[in-house]
């Protein structure tokens, strides 16, 4: 039999990996085809968001019918498709097209800030000395990243900044918004149905339906391969993960994403990081450490 907290262990290890490598996947479909960020967001939803309904239709058909029919529960799973799920999903690939699958990941990394800011607006409360800490690891980060301690001049261009923050904004409220969903009919599902209505709603806006930028056959592998395995699997692995060993380690564990979108960008595609961009990397990843330690009463931020 193997061991739960093993088995946990390698997989939200496994999830936080396969995630990196699809932003490297992302990275070199921009590098090398052109890709349209808008196309390649919405068919990845589509094909993913379709795998993981079809699991969740499987394995629970009554509670796929109920999420539809509850108007106030479809009401908060359109704004999770829509602001969390699609909003992110565009945000990250737009920011690796304008940098790389490291920066983009990292910047991404920057949601639990608002995750603190949104607790302490909405509690209300003071932000704890922890808090404080975390807010300006964060700042400091994103601030060597961006301008490697140059007042004169970014490192990142602003499109760059942009996409990146919004990137992070969205992955706050798509790690928020869903949380009653997804305790009343489950990750799978809620993912899933999250992932086709965002998918459908950006693919019909964008005209996606009329572009084909798949040329050949590394194209068409690497596509597949962000949908199904870096997207489906790596999904179905961290939340297995998550069942077998809990949120809180799962969520420092998933660390490795940033680390291995930096590392496979560097080695397979070239990217090259200076000494202040893994500066930059390590402080803001410091954020999802100290913001995961668990409180007293069970608590987390």
């Amino acid at each position: 039999m193997i061991n739960r907290q093993r088995r946990g262990t390698l997989c939200v290890l496994s999830g936080g990996i396969l995630w990196g490598f699809s932003g490297c996947l992302g990275q070199f479909l921009f590098m090398n085809y052109g890709f349209d960020a808008e196309w390649l967001t919405s068919s990845k939803m589509l094909l993913a968001g379709a795998a993981l309904s079809l699991c969740a239709f499987i394995l629970n058909k009554k509670g796929f019918s109920d999420i539809v029919k509850n108007k106030k529960d479809i009401t908060i799973l359109i704004i999770y498709s829509v602001l969390g799920l699609m909003i992110c999903q565009l945000a990250y690939l737009q920011t690796i097209r304008y940098s790389n699958a490291g920066t983009a990941t990292v910047l991404e990394y920057l949601f639990p800030v608002f995750v603190i800011l949104y607790a302490c607006l909405t509690t209300p409360r003071k932000p704890k000395i922890k808090e404080l800490i975390a807010i300006a690891l964060a700042v400091s980060g994103t601030y060597i990243l961006a301008t490697h301690g140059r007042t004169d001049r970014l490192v990142l261009s602003v499109p760059t900044l942009i996409w990146g923050l919004l990137a992070a904004v969205s992955c706050f409220v798509y790690n928020v918004s869903p949380v009653g969903l997804i305790e009343k009919y489950g990750s799978i599902q809620v993912t899933g149905l999250g992932m086709l209505i965002g998918g459908a709603i950006l693919f019909t806006a964008s005209g996606s339906y009329g572009l084909m930028p798949i040329k050949d056959m590394p194209s068409l592998a690497a596509f597949i391969l962000i949908c199904l395995v870096g997207t489906v699997l790596a999904f179905t692995l961290y939340m297995q993960g998550v069942r077998d060993i809990g949120a809180v380690k799962s969520s420092m564990l998933v660390c490795i994403e940033p680390v291995a979108a930096t590392v496979i960008s560097a080695l397979w595609l070239g990217t090259k990081f200076y000494t202040l961009d893994i500066i930059g990397f390590v402080l803001i990843i410091s954020v999802i450490f100290i913001t995961a330690k668990k409180e007293s009463g069970g608590n987390y931020v």
